[in-house]
Parts: C-alpha cells; structure tokens; sequence
C-alpha cells in the first residue's frame, strides 16, 4: 500500500479510570510517539497527546512527525536501537520483529477496551503468523463515487444496491463523448497491487496461496484472467479511458473535472471531491455477477516498539489512542469504533454508509504481502502482467502465466 491513509475539554476522572487505568504514571516519563502526520493531522495527534497527559501527571507524549521520509526514519531508528515507543504502522511484515506482539495485552484488557466495538477486519489485518502487532487508528475501504449532475443529465439511473460490473458497463457506455473526452469510468494501468487484490478477491480467487506457498492457480487463475480481460475490455470497447498510460492525468482529476462519470477510489479522495463543488454520491464495489463483493482495507494502527523501556505506559497510550474520546476526535479518519460511527450517524450517511458497509463484507482475506517476506519482488512480476495486459487490451492469460513463471524463484 503506497498510500498511506489520510483523515479536540479535559479528560475527566472518570475516563480515565475507563481508558487510561488506574493509578498516574511516575514524573518525568517520556513517551515517544512516531506518526507519519502532518499540518492538520498532526494537529488532532498532539491534542490526544495532550489529553493522555492530563490523564496521566508527569507523563510528556513526544509526538514526532516523520512525514513523507517516514520509513527511512524509522529505519534508521530501530538500526540505532533507538525507536519511538509507539508509532503508526502499517507494513507489518518488514516490521513485526522489531515490534511488540499485543495479544496478551489485549486479552486482559478486553472488557475494558471494549474490543468487541471494532471491527475484526481491522485487527487482522496486523497479524503476522497468528500474531496482532497493532491496535486499529483509522480506516478506508473502496468505493465507487459517481456525478450526480452526469446521470442525471445523460438520463441513466444511479447505482443501486447490489449493483453488478455488467451494470457499471453498460452505465459507462453511455458517457463516452469523444468530443468533450469524457469516460463514464477509469480502469489502471499501473494500480497499486496492494488494492487492485481486491479484484481478485471478488471474483473468487487471490494473488497467492493463503500459505504462501504458491502463484501458480491463483494470480494466473481464470478467475483472474477474468477480471485482466473485463479491464482490458472496458478500455477496448471505451467504456473506461485507461490511467497510467500516456499522460499522467488522474482518475481524480477527470472526475473532479467531469470528464469520468464514475471513480473507484477511497476516504483519500473524498476531501479533494469535497473542494471540487461536484454533487456527488458514493456506491459500494459492484459484484462480478452472484460472487461476495470484496474490498481492501487501508489501515493504520498503533504499534509498540519491542525495545520500548516503557511497555505499561505505551499500551496504555495506545488504549487512549482506541478510546471512544480519542476516535471521535480525528476527525479525518473514518471512526474504527462501530459505535462511534453509529453516534455520528455515518452509518446512516449515504456518503459514508457505503464504506462501513464495505468493511463489514471485506473480513474474509488478507493481503498477499502478509503471505510471503518475498512478495514485494514476486508483486513487480504481477505490476508488469498487469499493465501490458491494459497496454495490449488482452492477452492477460499470456502475461498471468509469464508473471506466474518468473515468480517461482522468488518463493523458495
């Protein structure tokens, strides 16, 4: 996931017996907390922070913002032996064995975390060979966003519930201008593999074993040639303009201009819609036909450094971090917590409902880099399968089975 995922009063006595435990921290305690955040973001972390010390006397949470050089910071800290106590992760293979694993913790802390409240896909997506490394800080599932104005104009129905890929074609025909260079939907030559599995996921197959263990009948299954060949299909037949070819316009660039009737997107391009002024609405994934529709879940998540000097004050940290208090206050997250959400009515939202009812369908899987240390090399193959299938608009069988073949190296 290149992506990282983007979106404050003082604690009474009473929360912080319920989330902070009992009892203050001893003087002078340093907690250092590492987040890949900035300028608004950063904002709403340095106001928990601020709340967890006043719920805890003599206790400073550092915040350090590491912003765009985040994983070389990182890096170079754990090298030094001198990480933050607590950070945002989300790339749990390259880190879990420096990181500290959470499930005792959260076993005799259930009932007070009130567990139950978030969501199990969540969790596991930071599990690593059985094991959780983090506590859930922000979400996002996929979702299609459409123009309102466009449908309404071009006199097709909106999506609905249910909604199929042979209804989103046959929406997206409609649109095609060549005039005015409009598309009713936009397919990726280069996607990130990390949301494009999601694909596969819905049409009954996967990247990779679920032990890791093989490609071979998964990534170059006909399942997935199935999905290649619609994509390639829909940029044949012009249902779809083809992004990551030729120019670098995006596919947020033509909607928020347009010229796309429908973006399969994320939370991360709501704001940028938003600022747009378009009258837009949000629809969940469509199906490939009768199969359980499936997204990818981008998510952040606490997690503690193994080497932490401080492993009490840092769970208890990331805790607060997970309470009700904190969640509500980040305001550019989607809530991890189902009650919170339900408090503020975005399970209701017709904006935001279609990304809780994603999640709640999305538990099934787990992402291929989980699967194998190897899967960033074996993920270029498939990245190069993928856009000469896009380039060709065909053939994916052909370049499955040739990422397939250079694959089988890497999973020895």
């Amino acid at each position: 996931m290149k992506k990282h995922l983007k979106q404050l009063a003082m604690v009474t006595a009473v929360a912080s017996m319920a989330w902070g435990g009992a009892g203050a921290a001893s003087a002078e305690e340093v907690l250092r907390f590492a987040t890949w955040n900035s300028s608004e973001n950063l904002g709403i972390l340095q106001e928990i922070s601020k709340r967890f010390e006043a719920a805890n006397p003599g206790v400073k949470v550092q915040v350090e913002s590491y912003g765009d050089g985040y994983d070389k910071k990182l890096i170079a800290a754990f090298g030094a032996g001198n990480p933050p106590d607590v950070m945002y992760m989300w790339n749990y293979p390259k880190y879990y064995s420096s990181l500290m694993p959470l499930d005792e913790l959260m076993a005799r802390d259930a009932e007070e975390m009130d567990l139950e409240d978030i969501p199990a896909g969540l969790i596991n997506i930071t599990r690593v060979e059985g094991k959780a490394y983090g506590i859930p800080a922000g979400f996002t599932t996929h979702v299609v966003y459409y123009n309102k104005d466009m449908f309404a104009a071009a006199g097709v129905a909106e999506p609905e519930a249910g909604w199929t890929w042979s209804d989103l074609r046959a929406k997206a025909a409609k649109f095609r201008d060549k005039a005015s260079k409009t598309y009713g939907f936009a397919v990726e030559a280069k996607p990130d593999p990390y949301d494009y599995e999601q694909f596969f996921w819905s049409n009954g197959t996967r990247f990779i074993a679920e032990d890791g263990s093989t490609v071979d009948g998964y990534m170059n299954s006909p399942e997935a040639v199935e999905v290649l060949t619609m994509f390639a299909d829909m940029a044949k037949n012009e249902e779809a303009t083809v992004l990551g070819i030729g120019d670098n316009t995006s596919g947020s660039a033509l909607f928020k201009g347009s010229k796309l009737a429908m973006f399969q997107s994320a939370m991360w391009s709501k704001g940028g819609i938003d600022k747009a002024g378009i009258n837009y609405g949000v629809a969940m994934l469509p199906a490939f036909g009768d199969k359980p529709v499936h997204s990818s879940i981008g998510a952040s998540a606490m997690s503690i450094a193994k080497a932490t000097k401080n492993p009490e004050l840092a769970w208890k940290f990331v805790k607060f971090f997970a309470s009700p208090e904190a969640v509500k206050l980040r305001e550019n997250d989607l809530p991890i917590r189902t009650s919170v959400a339900e408090e503020m009515e975005l399970t209701s939202d017709p904006i935001f409902q279609p990304f809780f009812e994603m999640l709640a369908l999305s538990d099934r899987e787990s992402n291929a880099f989980l699967k194998h240390k190897n899967w960033g090399k074996i993920q270029t193959n498939l990245e190069r399968a993928i856009e000469a299938t896009m380039i060709e608009k065909g053939n994916a069988k052909k370049h499955l089975d040739s990422a397939v073949a250079r694959s089988k190296r890497h999973l020895k």
